[in-house]
């Protein structure tokens, strides 16, 4: 066996299952440096004796605290586990409306909405853009009426609040969307396809879209 077979740098000690808080407890500093041979910019690699390191792998003390390390992360992640699955259910208890108004009534108000956000950044950061009309692309215009709907029509920014920092929140983030979509398209029939457009759109899976259109169903 060579002298540099005789070593073992971090990322092979982390492959053999070691820790961070393993390798200063039980190995110490490291027996050498070499420089790093990816990058001769980075700092040198810890190399240990690989004799010290099996050594310590057999000690009972290192076994005891090894099986220790695998029952805390066991713990953390049911607890992440339990987390996830008691905000679930809180999203289960979400009623999200929509504000029911005529449907020619909230495509005007999406237009008038859209073009004073623009309209005032334009003017701040000094871009223009296109103004928004009764005449405008239909897809354009299903797409902004769904969002003036969800963010100024609905509890939806709120809730979405809620979720900030909560563990699972990813997967609640679906949730809360299919939820608020569901909620749009029922209450406006002529926005369902948009809806569904979106919702596939943030759920990863948009291709699907090309599909025959669907009525979207609710998942809680």
């Amino acid at each position: 066996m060579t002298d540099e077979l005789q070593y073992l740098p971090k990322s092979q000690l982390k492959a053999r299952g070691w820790t961070d808080g393993g390798i200063t407890r039980f190995l110490g500093a490291c027996d050498k440096t070499a420089r790093n041979p990816c990058y001769r910019s980075a700092a040198p690699m810890q190399l240990f004796l690989l004799d010290r390191v099996v050594a310590a792998e057999t000690s009972d003390a290192y076994k005891t605290f090894t099986e220790q390390n695998r029952n805390r992360v066991k713990g953390a992640k049911k607890a992440v586990q339990t987390k996830k699955e008691q905000l679930m259910q809180t999203l289960r208890g979400w009623t999200i409306a929509v504000k029911s108004r005529p449907y020619p009534t909230a495509v005007q108000d999406a237009i008038d909405s859209y073009n004073k956000f623009h309209g005032d950044r334009c003017y701040d950061r000094g871009y223009d853009f296109m103004a928004a009309t009764e005449t405008s692309d239909p897809d354009f215009l299903r797409r902004i009426t769904v969002n003036y709907l969800r963010h100024n029509l609905s509890s939806y920014d709120r809730r979405l609040d809620d979720l900030f920092g909560k563990v699972g929140k990813a997967e609640a983030y679906l949730v809360l969307n299919r939820k608020i979509y569901t909620s749009i398209a029922e209450t406006y029939p002529d926005l369902a396809e948009e809806c569904e457009r979106q919702m596939y759109r943030k759920s990863g899976t948009y291709e699907e879209f090309e599909k025959p259109v669907i009525v979207l169903q609710r998942m809680f």
